[in-house]
């Protein structure tokens, strides 16, 4: 069992607390107060408890939130450990274990990072989304500001990706089973979760992992036959930073888009041939997806959802989809992957 140590905070109030918000914690003295004064400044008038499991830090991340809840009297708990192995995927798990323990009666179980800042009625959209859902998955924005600082070759090739991610999320949507109100993608990320606390429990919570445990925990949502919806108005701006805390995080990204040539994308997205196949219970060669790829994959995407939105049943969109299948001139692009590669520069 990992060795940790507990500071509370109004422990009394943490006990009676109907939501909870957990938030992992290494090294993260420069952004947690931004973080914790947004949580204190939610517009409800229901107080969260607030976790914050600060791991394997050498900084002064745990000092700072204690002074900062206690100057507002705020129901918090820090945990400070040393994990051996698990990375944020143990963080969130002992995060949330605590959670459990510590308010009995807490219904909603919420997570961000602590380089985050929610939105003002982030909570209160989180706690109404999750009356009529086992799980949400909040809105994750980057910050504007950190944006545009960026190099114009970041940003051509971020254009890309989300011109596809977007295309891809419409697609999945228009041929999930659960309709418009499915979340499509899983694009989950632990800045912006929510689950009831009977839905945690019974898929067995995070696990611990070293990244990857947010898109892990809401697969198995879904394999547990409950459905997970989007709230697209609870909004969490995250950090642009370049050097993170979880491997193959934000941060890694961030840095692959930067560099030359071409770089891996989100891992949620695949080829347009797989994309299609995996539809009609067909099996194709697992290729890496890339920038390149997703360049040249746009314009077969992009006339497959215009041709999907016209049909009105999922069953004369897998009927559509098929044909592109037997007809693999329609599978082909016009855009190589050299020519693809060239545009990165």
């Amino acid at each position: 069992m990992t060795q940790h140590s507990l500071t509370a905070v109004d422990p009394g109030a943490f006990a009676a607390s109907g939501t909870v918000i957990v938030i992992p914690a290494r090294n993260e003295q420069v952004y947690i107060a931004d973080c914790l004064d947004s949580l204190f400044a939610q517009a409800t008038p229901r107080r969260a408890g607030i976790v914050i499991c600060v791991n394997n830090t050498t900084d002064d991340t745990a000092a700072i939130a204690l002074d900062r809840a206690r100057s507002r009297r705020w129901p918090l708990i820090v945990i400070q450990a040393d994990l051996a192995k698990g990375g944020v995927g143990q963080a969130r798990r002992l995060g949330h274990r605590v959670a459990l323990r510590a308010a009995p009666h807490a219904s909603v179980l919420l997570s961000t990072d602590a380089d985050c800042r929610p939105a003002p009625r982030w909570q209160a959209e989180m706690e109404m989304t999750l009356r009529r859902a086992p799980a949400v998955l909040g809105r994750i924005e980057v910050a504007a500001q950190e944006l545009a600082g960026f190099p114009g070759q970041f940003l051509r090739r971020q254009h890309i990706e989300n011109d596809f991610a977007e295309l891809a999320m419409e697609f999945e949507r228009l041929m999930d089973p659960a309709g418009p109100n499915g979340i499509g993608l899983n694009t989950a990320g632990g800045a912006n979760l929510g689950f009831r606390r009977a839905t945690y429990l019974h898929v067995g919570g995070y696990r611990a992992m070293p990244s990857g445990e947010d898109r892990d925990i809401i697969a198995r949502v879904r394999q547990a036959g409950l459905r997970p919806i989007r709230a697209d108005r609870a909004v969490v701006v995250a950090s642009m930073r370049l050097i993170g805390r979880a491997p193959g995080g934000m941060a890694d990204q961030i840095l692959a888009r930067s560099g030359c040539g071409d770089s891996s994308v989100d891992s949620a997205l695949v080829p347009f041939e797989a994309m299609v196949a995996q539809h009609l219970g067909r099996q194709t060669p697992s290729l890496p997806m890339t920038l390149s790829r997703a360049m040249q994959d746009l314009p077969l995407l992009r006339d497959c959802v215009e041709g999907l939105r016209g049909l009105s049943c999922i069953h004369s969109r897998r009927r559509h989809l098929a044909a592109l299948l037997q007809n693999p001139l329609e599978m082909e692009s016009g855009c190589g992957t050299e020519d693809a590669d060239d545009s990165w520069n």
